[in-house]
Formats: structure tokens, sequence, C-alpha cells
């Protein structure tokens, strides 16, 4: 007999928080004699709720109680009740994982995902979620292909390569939309991440330069933001994501950006698809770049110029800036069935 359950996801990104509520259809679809084996059986999603930009109170700390105030007029205009919730995941994604509060605000929104709550910022996780979310790995076993999925967003690029529907290797990159931001009135630039900084000091640790082609600075905060002036440091980004799908020699650049405490081996693939906030700028970018107030509309622009990324095969999935909030609330939930209950008595 098959159960439903509703479940939640809720995804607190570098760019934006969303949230998303699912029923979950569970079957047990082992025969009588056996021992029940659990499988979900449908993902129906629900409720998608609005984009909102993550509300940070510096450039280090979230803004825990803005962050609640957005779930709970989300649950508010959803018309469910967190009561009924009974799973679900609370995600902290890409650079606010890194900020001071994380595991604070990840506490303070438990209660809103169930009994059986994953709160967790890990980038293995995520790029797992994203390809679930966007489809990826469901295209990967059904044309016995191999696929590299890129969740790309504000602070991080998580990676995923799938082979004939199963999950290979994952990994993460400093490459995102946010990792400059620029005050949209002024045009100056109002922050740049470390990572940035970091990722230059690499490349000429190595001896290589960020732009063979043209002298290069590294942006600073008061800078003047204009397309040509970062072009070079957008381009790196999109080579560093070349040579990870294996479409470009080398891994100089790629290892520039790649997050501490992650690995990656390039492996050259047939297939890529994107998902995040920049996917949506690959294919239908603002005609303003500055409309997000970041560089996220160059860097989507750069990769779909890029003649690599142009050769490969391409897989547009169902989802791309909700692929991982997707993916949290109706592809973090596996069920054994196997478990038992036993009160009273004595065991002999």
């Amino acid at each position: 007999m098959a159960e439903t359950l509703l479940s939640v996801g809720i995804d607190i990104g570098t760019s934006t928080t969303q949230l998303v509520i699912s029923r979950l259809t569970l079957e047990n679809r082992a025969n009588p004699f056996s021992v029940p084996k659990v499988a979900i059986a449908e993902r129906e999603v629900l409720y998608r709720s609005d984009i909102h930009f993550t509300p940070l109170l510096s450039d280090t700390v979230i803004d825990a109680q803005g962050v609640r105030a957005i779930v709970e007029e989300e649950y508010r205009k959803s018309g469910f009740d967190k009561g009924e919730i009974a799973t679900g995941a609370v995600i902290i994604t890409g650079e606010t994982a890194r900020k001071e509060n994380a595991r604070e605000v990840l506490s303070a929104l438990s209660a809103f995902a169930g009994d059986f709550v994953v709160a967790t910022a890990g980038p293995d996780l995520e790029s797992i979620l994203a390809a679930r979310g966007a489809g990826a790995d469901e295209y990967s076993g059904e044309k016995y292909a191999d696929i590299l999925h890129f969740d790309i967003g504000g602070g991080t690029a998580n990676l995923s390569l799938w082979s004939h529907g199963e999950l290979v290797q994952t990994g993460c990159l400093d490459v995102g939309g946010r990792l400059i931001k620029l005050d949209r009135d002024s045009g100056r630039i109002t922050y740049v991440s470390p990572v940035i900084t970091r990722a230059a000091g690499h490349l000429e640790h190595v001896g290589r330069g960020l732009a063979p082609a043209a002298p290069y600075r590294t942006p600073v905060v008061g800078d003047t933001a204009a397309p040509e002036a970062l072009a070079p440091v957008i381009q790196t980004m999109v080579e560093a994501l070349e040579q990870a799908a294996g479409l470009r020699p080398g891994r100089e650049r790629m290892d520039a950006f790649l997050t501490q405490g992650t690995r990656w081996e390039p492996r050259t693939v047939p297939v890529v698809s994107f998902s995040g906030g920049v996917a949506d700028c690959i294919d239908a970018p603002p005609d303003d770049w500055k409309a997000y107030g970041d560089i996220g509309v160059l860097l989507g622009r750069a990769i779909a110029a890029s003649p690599a990324f142009q050769a490969a095969g391409r897989f547009r999935g169902a989802e791309t800036i909700r692929a991982t909030v997707i993916g949290a609330g109706a592809h973090s939930v596996e069920g054994s069935g196997s478990t038992i209950c036993y009160r009273g008595g004595a065991f002999p």
C-alpha cells in the first residue's frame, strides 16, 4: 500500500534563498515474504516559493532573523503548516556556508523541516542534489551516457559526474556570480571575494598569467566596474570550468579555483549540463549586465560564448536556479523499510 508524506527543501545560497514543498509517495516493492524494500515512487512539487536575495548583516554574517522571516512568510503563502511537514532538508550553500553564523541559522530553521531534517552545507551533497533536481542523473541513466553537471550559483560551482546513471565523483570550484559585487547606480565594485585574490596568487606562483593576451589586475573595492576590465578574471573562471570538464588541456586554472578541502580529477565528457542562477544567464541573460549587481550575467555570457562548451553536447534540465532546492525537497529522502520497533518483554 502506498503512503504519502510532505517534504520541504530550504536552500540558503550565496545569492538567493528559496523553498519548495513536495509530496513524496512511498511504496513497498518487495514481495510479502521478503524484507521490505521501500522506494519513492512519485515526487510532486506542490509549492515553489519566490526567489529572495539572501539577507546578510555583513560580508561575514547572515541575517538569521531575515532568513527566518522569509521562510515563515513562504509557509504562510503556501497554505501548509510546518506541523504537516514530515521530512526535508535545510541546506546552506556556496559562500554562505562559510559565514560566521551558518550553524546558528541552520538551527533556527530546523523546526521548519520536519522530524528528519538534514542540515548540511557540504558541496558533495549539494552537487548531487542539484544534478537530481535538474534531472541530469536520470538523463545519464536513460541515455547510458556520461554527463558532467555544473551547478553555478553566487559563490561556487558544484560539479557532479554521472556515468550510466551512477555517480562517479563530485567536486567544487570557487566560481560564481557574486564573487564580485557592484553598485548598479555608481557602477563601482563594492565587494571582491578573497578567492579571487587567492586564485590570482596561485596562477602567478605556477608562472601562468590570468590573461596572457592582456595585462591583469585583481579588481579591488572602489574600482569602476566595466565588462572589459572584468573580462580577464571572468575568462579565467570559464577556462577553469573547461579544464574541469576535460575540454581544455591542463589543470592550473581549475586548481586555482578548486575549493579548499575538495578534489576533482578532470575527465573529458561528451555532455554537460548547467543549473544555478548563472545557468539562467547562459541561455537568457538580461540585457543589462549589471542587472543583479554582480558579475553573474557576464559569467553566463562568457560560458555561452565558450567554443569548448559549444562543441560539447548539452543537456538542458527541467530546473536551473531552483535545481538545488528541488533536489533538497524531493531527493534528500530514502526509506529502507527494514527497521523494526519492539516494546515490552525480554529477549531470551
